[in-house]
């Protein structure tokens, strides 16, 4: 089977996006990308000395009719990718624009070394969606603590938010791979080190699967995963059917991109993109990066010729992919000092 596709969601990347749809997944899937896009990495770093704006008092609701327990990620405890945004969600839930800027006031990020950052809003599928990123990737080794005042907050009429929320999160080792579709090469750069270039398969353009291009970010180590064409609509026995069960695989959006162990793929890799989306690569290099890999790790991927953009929000953490300059727009209050 030269073609691969990917299924089956952990119920915690609900906090990334949306219901999965398969790999490379279908325009439902994700937000319209933005028109100007462009890699945290080429941004310009936040001005210093950094001002805070003071925040107004948040509009408060006891006894609400109605209260919401947002979602976070990462969780409390976790060591995470250099790439990895504080993600609040408050699902199937609308929050008020006037009422931002109070809110954000409630979110305090506290980080060691201090590192500003900023909190960016957006609404998609019914959910809204409030994630917190530095003007280019967390310096490897931060410490950053989450104190949500939220209890009482009010989000909209007649609802509030339920609870006061405290977390903590390591950012680990910088991994930053990149794959160009054009030569069927990623080259892993760790602590700025480049460790490995892989030869690999992408997704195939000339049958619309190409794989998304931009920043994206590990969003879950799965290991073994099977894969269906059933659940994108192909029948198992069409001549691009397929199933199966591959290793070391990891999640890069919800529609199902995976970076994965695809031994069947062998005659391709460094030659030819033949999937439907996901980077495959050899058993060895598969098992050797897993191995390596946090979630929220960078996967950056170029040199598609027909570019199918990954979006900043709704199918997986595509943050970075917004300029610091489209990412302070969407903020309420703007940067946070990070002390």
């Amino acid at each position: 089977m030269r073609l691969s596709r990917c299924i089956g969601l952990p119920v915690a990347l609900a906090l990334a996006g949306l219901a999965v749809t398969g790999c490379g997944g279908g325009a439902e899937a994700e937000e319209r990308p933005a028109r100007s896009a462009a890699p945290a990495s080429s941004a310009p770093a936040s001005p210093a000395p950094v001002t805070q704006k003071p925040a107004p008092p948040a509009a408060m609701l006891p006894g609400a009719a109605k209260v919401v327990r947002p979602q976070i990620a990462p969780e409390n405890g976790e060591k995470v990718g250099v790439g990895q945004p504080l993600a609040i969600v408050f699902k199937q839930q609308k929050v008020s624009p006037e009422l931002r800027a109070g809110i954000e006031g409630r979110l305090k990020v506290s980080t060691s070394p201090r590192v500003p950052g900023a909190w960016h809003w957006n609404e998609s599928k019914g959910d809204t969606r409030v994630h917190f990123r530095p003007a280019t990737y967390w310096p490897a080794g931060t410490e950053v603590t989450l104190d949500a005042d939220l209890a009482g907050v009010k989000l909209a009429d007649g609802t509030a938010a339920d609870r006061d929320r405290r977390l903590s999160f390591t950012v680990g080792d910088s991994m930053v791979s990149t794959v160009d579709l054009k030569a069927r090469r990623m080259t892993v750069v760790r602590n700025g080190t480049t460790l490995r270039t892989i030869p690999i398969s992408g997704g195939d353009e000339s049958k619309g699967f190409g794989t998304r291009q931009g920043v994206k970010t590990i969003l879950a180590k799965e290991g073994r995963v099977v894969m269906d064409s059933l659940s994108i609509g192909i029948p198992r026995n069409h001549p691009d059917g397929f199933y199966g069960a591959y290793d070391y695989s990891m999640r890069e959006t919800v529609s199902g991109e995976y970076v994965h162990a695809a031994p069947d793929n062998a005659e391709s890799f460094g030659k030819e993109n033949v999937s439907h989306g996901c980077i495959g690569m050899s058993t060895e290099d598969a098992k050797w990066l897993y191995g390596l890999s946090l979630k929220g790790d960078v996967v950056q991927v170029t040199g598609g010729t027909k570019p199918k953009p990954m979006d900043p929000f709704g199918n997986g953490y595509g943050d970075w992919n917004l300029t610091w300059e489209q990412w302070l727009a969407g903020s309420a209050l703007g940067i946070r000092t990070g002390e």
